[in-house]
């Protein structure tokens, strides 16, 4: 049964990432055997290194209550055990957003974050940083009923007053209750780590159970949804879009889509309750829906898909490929599979890897170019009829060649040190824009003014000036990255024994621009949810706007973070370049003056050059190895884009240098 589409790509990513990542580690060995004084190279390779390690393909679950995700969630990972991974049954079984990923181990668990914390304002970010809040459940993932028992708890709900679920940021009218009480999660968060291949491979999933915890908690709309590489919002087959349905859509993800950019399909589920109407065709059925929900939604229709995630996981239980064929689930991973390959294709050009790829290549040839330098050399003094007075002339001159060399190279490191220290000063300039004082400054402000005056309006205006604020931060740290960049262009220009482009070297901040400017209207409509807006002021708004301040918080940290790296590795290549260039020279002058000392032969005397031509044949021909492998690495991706993304990937022919 060929069913293995997505698992399949996942697998062979993975793959590809665990190639990569010790082709970076043998390079890394290569560097300290041949290389020793190559911190900074190994540098390089350890970023590129942690980025292959961080990196996951997120899937978000978004839709209300009763629409199938649990089950979906099982379908996705039926592909190993071909049954029934979490526990299913009818009414809600998620009460809270839920984490699904894998730790890296071969223990389970879920982690519950208690409802309480909700009368902070502290994000669940920070409160992933702080374990002892957490309860902790962990089981045995191979026992059906200590499974159940321990991801059931998700679903455990609490009475509390109307008052108390009021001053959780709970909408009264989104509860259920009786008498003077109402039913609100008795969690905030769960984490659960399974032992799953898929999961264990980079996977991971993300269940956000209904609108009412959407809008409660700020954070999953600004922070946690537009971190997923795919987001899928479920809807019922057999009713189509209701009216709670389109108030999802419209108040959290048109937002995402339209100002954050993060991918987003429709999955109509439980399409097999349309096979069981003897009067209608269920296929022509399906496309009136998926038509009708394409023009309600304004999405593609080939981003609107029929599922039936109870079928699917039926139909790999049992192996039947009919049935599976019939659930249309394939459908649902093919479009996650083009998601997966846009978010490879990311991965591939980021710049961490292409630097560490160019840095292999760049060593490459440097050493390449050493070797053919150090066999013309040898030829030369080998040639028939040059008296010794001839040859010890020639070593003289060749000796005095490789010090001057030796000597500009030198003198090019020292004033590489000397423009690495000019750049760095130029850290306090680009820093200064975006510090933790500048923002907090707005952040006080913002806080006046919805002090001053606390309504939708003011609400606007505020979260309208607060942005504004961080948009002027944002033009003034662009003058400041200009002129930095302009000073790298000059150090490269400057520089005669490379052929490196400066250009690759700039430091950008249009992504982190968009990502604001992005955030901005998104927040700009979320705030006109009806929950905001019927809110006076309570603890939902308070934490709506610290999540929104704490969200430009983290992606200046991010931006911090991409200076001080920036700063420290935008001359890296450079320094690398000429710093090997000078190893090899300084090796080529001791093998030289052994020459010019000796009294022995001429076979003998030459036998030093010798040595070295062998050592350095034997480095090229590992270094050679590791980029031949590289560029053979399996990729997970359809034929059509093989040699776009490989090209992308494998840059072997790294500059020329001198």
């Amino acid at each position: 049964m060929e069913d293995a589409t997505l698992r399949q790509h996942i697998a062979d990513y993975d793959r590809w990432k665990k190639i990569l990542d010790c082709q970076f580690d043998s390079f890394s060995h290569w560097l300290e055997e041949h290389f020793p004084n190559s911190a900074g190279a190994r540098q390089v390779v350890q970023q590129a290194r942690q980025l292959l390690v961080d990196d996951q393909f997120t899937v978000a679950l978004v839709g209300e209550f009763s629409r199938g995700k649990t089950e979906l969630i099982n379908a996705l990972l039926s592909h190993t055990y071909g049954k029934r991974l979490l526990p299913s049954r009818p009414g809600r079984t998620t009460m809270c957003p839920t984490e699904i990923y894998s730790d890296g181990t071969e223990q389970a668990s879920v982690r519950l974050l208690p409802i309480e914390t909700l009368v902070t304002n502290t994000s669940l970010e920070s409160y992933r940083r702080i374990p002892q809040k957490w309860v902790n459940h962990e089981f045995d993932p191979d026992d059906a009923d200590a499974t159940r028992d321990a991801l059931m708890k998700v679903a455990e709900t609490k009475a509390v007053t109307p008052e108390d679920a009021a001053r959780y940021g709970f909408d009264r009218r989104h509860l259920d209750g009786k008498g003077n009480l109402v039913q609100i999660p008795a969690w905030r968060y769960a984490l659960i780590s399974l032992p799953h291949p898929l999961l264990a491979q980079g996977l991971r999933i993300i269940d956000t159970p209904g609108l009412n915890a959407l809008g409660n908690e700020p954070e999953l709309t600004l922070s946690t949804l537009p971190s997923a590489q795919a987001v899928a919002f479920l809807l019922s087959a057999d009713a189509g879009v209701s009216g709670t349905d389109l108030n999802m859509w419209e108040t959290h993800l048109v937002p995402l889509r339209e100002h954050r950019g993060t991918a987003v399909m429709a999955l109509l589920n439980k399409i097999d309750v349309l096979w069981d109407d003897p009067d209608e065709d269920p296929e022509e059925m399906q496309r009136r829906m998926r038509a009708e929900v394409s023009k309600l939604l304004d999405l593609p229709q080939e981003h609107v898909i029929g599922v039936s995630a109870k079928k699917a996981l039926l139909a790999r239980a049992q192996r039947d490929p009919i049935l599976l064929k019939q659930s249309r689930f394939g459908d649902f991973e093919k479009l996650l599979v083009q998601r997966l390959i846009s978010h490879r294709d990311k991965v591939a050009n980021h710049r961490s890897l292409h630097q560490a790829l160019t840095l292999m290549a760049d060593t490459r040839d440097l050493l390449k170019r050493r070797l053919n330098s150090g066999r013309a050399t040898l030829e030369h003094l080998k040639r028939q009829g040059a008296t010794s007075a001839e040859q010890l002339e020639e070593l003289k001159q060749l000796h005095q060649t490789a010090r001057e060399q030796h000597k500009y190279c030198h003198q090019e490191l020292l004033n590489l040190k000397s423009s690495q220290r000019m750049l760095g000063r130029q850290r306090s300039s680009l820093l200064a824009p975006v510090s933790s004082q500048q923002l907090q400054q707005l952040i006080d402000e913002t806080r006046r003014a919805l002090n001053e005056r606390w309504s939708p309006l003011g609400l606007a205006r505020a979260i309208d000036g607060f942005m504004g604020g961080v948009e002027h931060q944002l033009a003034n740290l662009e003058r400041e990255v200009d002129q930095a960049n302009r000073l790298v262009d000059a150090i490269y220009d400057r520089s005669t024994l490379n052929n490196i482009a400066a250009s690759e070297q700039h430091f950008e901040i249009a992504a982190f621009r968009a990502a604001l400017r992005g955030l901005h209207r998104q927040a700009a409509q979320l705030r006109r949810s009806p929950q905001l807006l019927l809110a006076r002021r309570n603890r939902l708004t308070e934490r709506f706007v610290a999540t929104l301040a704490n969200e430009v918080g983290r992606m200046y940290s991010q931006m911090i973070s991409s200076v001080d790296g920036w700063l420290e590795q935008a001359l890296e290549p450079l320094k690398q370049h000429v710093q090997y260039q000078k190893h090899l020279l300084n090796r080529h002058l001791i093998k030289l003056t052994e020459l010019k000392q000796k009294t022995q032969s001429k076979r003998t005397d030459l036998h030093a050059l010798e040595e070295e031509l062998v050592r350095n044949h034997s480095a090229l021909g590992s270094l050679e190895e590791l980029l031949k492998q590289t560029s053979t690495a399996p990729l997970p991706i359809a034929p059509a884009p093989v040699a776009t993304v490989a090209s992308n990937v494998t840059p072997l022919k790294a500059p020329a240098a001198s």
